[in-house]
């Protein structure tokens, strides 16, 4: 099929990454390069979101266009949204992706999930972990990473305090930072800087600021009010870590994270420390772009190492980091989702008008 128009069904809002990166931004890139257009459909309540829904949903429905792929992104709710997307599902079949890059199953009811899963003509997941798992559920199981923006922004030179970085979802990951990092910025021998990107609140911010209240080699920024849809402004941030760090518990949620926060560092040219787990893997590459870190001694050992190595070597790995971003750009996702429409079945002749 030579596609022509997607109807993209989000979970949530542009608010959260995942729409932003894994549809928002691909969706603006296949029109400017594929002259691809699109329809976006956020749920919500009010009356702009109700006539938007309306006005795609039937057009998906009822006035299908021709080379069209309808994408259900993460849906995992039982309400009145994901039950008039199941109604399109079952009269509109043909070129249809569920879409995820979280381990959803482990954390919600799986009815709606299994669905989606088992009924589209195909699914993409943004880890291999998730792939294993939908597989048995729908062998057309295609692994689509998530991409990082073409921002520009790139790491120049070390900064005059060594500045170790983390961004996400800080209550989401407290326990894998609290296990494996803590403890090793604790007994770091020098002034370090530690900078949290994620913090939601203004009791994550002091959680984190008092975790190193008795420790006087330590610097902590917690900013709040981040203006996450100002993309640009947070990677100049991210520019400011002479290390960003990616600890991870090996669990089955963790193992199927799209390795989104060492992307994000590695794009800025940012060396990375992050644990052997899930998507991690395939990313970093030890010894050139970071390092691999299951420990607090680990963690310990390699901040000391990069900190203390000449700027030229620093510089090398800052360098094969930015250049990491080939294997997760916003052209790589593209080409690889063009990729999944070639190889969608058509099994399904209720749907005529593809």
């Amino acid at each position: 099929m030579h596609l022509k128009h997607i109807y993209w069904f989000a979970y949530y809002n542009e608010d959260e990454p995942s729409v932003r990166y894994r549809c928002i931004y691909p969706l603006r890139y296949l029109a400017e390069t594929h002259d691809i257009t699109y329809s976006i459909v956020h749920p919500g309540y009010d009356r702009k979101h109700i006539a938007a829904f309306i006005r795609i949903y039937l057009s998906a429905l009822i006035f299908r266009k021709k080379n069209s792929l309808i994408v259900f992104q993460k849906i995992f709710t039982g309400g009145i949204y994901a039950h008039a997307l199941k109604l399109l599902l079952f009269f509109r079949p043909t070129f249809t992706l569920y879409d995820t890059d979280d381990a959803e199953h482990t954390r919600r009811t799986t009815d709606t999930i299994h669905h989606f899963m088992k009924h589209c003509s195909a699914c993409s997941a943004g880890s291999r972990s998730l792939i294993q798992y939908i597989s048995p559920l729908n062998p057309n199981a295609f692994l689509l990473t998530s991409p990082v923006i073409d921002h520009g922004v790139i790491k120049r030179e070390r900064e005059n305090i060594f500045t170790i970085g983390w961004i996400g979802y800080y209550g989401a990951h407290l326990e894998s930072l609290e296990t494996l990092l803590f403890p090793a910025l604790t007994q770091i021998p020098f002034p370090v800087r530690f900078i949290v990107l994620g913090a939601r609140n203004e009791g994550e911010a002091e959680h984190i600021i008092s975790s190193f209240k008795k420790y006087d080699h330590i610097s902590v920024e917690a900013p709040l009010n981040i203006s996450w849809l100002d993309e640009r402004s947070v990677y100049h941030q991210i520019a400011r870590f002479d290390v960003g760090v990616s600890p991870l518990l090996d669990t089955e949620f963790n193992r199927g994270k799209s390795a989104f926060k060492l992307k994000q560092c590695l794009s800025c040219g940012i060396p990375v420390l992050g644990s052997s787990v899930g998507e991690n893997k395939y990313f970093l590459q030890e010894g050139v772009n970071g390092y691999f870190c299951d420990s607090p001694k680990e963690y310990l050992e390699r901040i000391i190492a990069i900190r203390n190595a000449p700027l030229s070597d620093y510089m090398t790995m800052s360098k094969e980091a930015a250049a990491s971003s080939r294997l997760f750009s916003m052209e790589h996702f593209s080409a690889s989702l063009l990729a999944i429409t070639e190889n969608l079945p058509i099994d399904h002749p209720l749907d005529q008008t593809l």
